[in-house]
């Protein structure tokens, strides 16, 4: 592992700091785990160890899912560090938001239709993100998607389709958020590209009923929302 002074800090979250640095001569990220104060040293401990393999089984279960996401180069258990490879790009939130500005509504739509088929694919392999939307998803200066941040994620073995129709529906908001004004565009391409999932039909009947649990969701919307799109 590199010394510390060897890694510039880039960003810093509610459970993580991000380092920009090297790795064996490669560009490359390492994301740190550190101690929580108001929490038992102890447990503290066994939880950013327990969250940082996880989160490091997940990118490599990713990448045998063939979804583009970053290589682990290193994990380092003592410091609940995970080193990856450094993806150079722009996050998708932020470039869509730039080519709508160019009135390039058609790339928007085949990037979110990509967002959903990778989604397809980890779920195929029963793996949760945990916070899957445009913010976690960057666009490679090759024009690729690459899925980052799988610090939330999870291994799904039940056969209950809530947990796919909850990673759906936390997509949605954050076009809701983000992308209000070609929400309903969107989310069409999206679902049209989510579709390769074998359990398509299934996720799809528990996302419409997670939908009507919403109060300011109308059938009208939801009709509006699952109506076939042709790109």
């Amino acid at each position: 592992m590199s010394n510390d002074e060897d890694w510039v800090v880039i960003s810093k979250g509610a459970e993580a700091t991000l380092y920009k640095g090297e790795f064996l001569g490669l560009c490359a990220i390492k994301k740190v785990r550190h101690p929580k104060r108001y929490r038992d040293p102890q447990l503290d401990l066994k939880l950013r160890v327990q969250r940082t393999k996880r989160e490091a089984k997940l990118l490599v279960m990713s990448k045998n899912a063939m979804v583009p996401a970053p290589f682990v180069y290193d994990v380092d258990l003592k410091e609940c560090a995970i080193i990856m490879e450094y993806i150079d790009g722009v996050l998708l939130r932020d470039y869509i938001k730039e080519l709508e500005n160019r009135d390039d509504i058609k790339a928007s739509i085949e990037l979110i239709k990509r967002a959903g088929e990778i989604l397809a694919m980890l779920h195929e392999y029963g793996i949760i993100h945990g916070d899957y939307t445009t913010s976690n998803i960057i666009v490679a200066k090759n024009g690729g998607l690459y899925v980052i941040d799988f610090g939330l994620g999870y291994i799904y073995t039940s056969s209950d389709p809530e947990d796919y129709a909850m990673e759906l529906r936390v997509f949605s908001r954050g076009l809701e958020v983000f992308h209000y004004e070609k929400y309903d565009t969107y989310m069409q391409v999206f679902l049209q590209g989510y579709r390769r999932f074998l359990k398509y039909e299934a996720v799809i009947d528990r996302l419409k009923e997670i939908f009507r649990r919403g109060r300011y969701v109308s059938e009208r919307r939801i009709r509006r929302i699952f109506r076939p799109r042709r790109i």
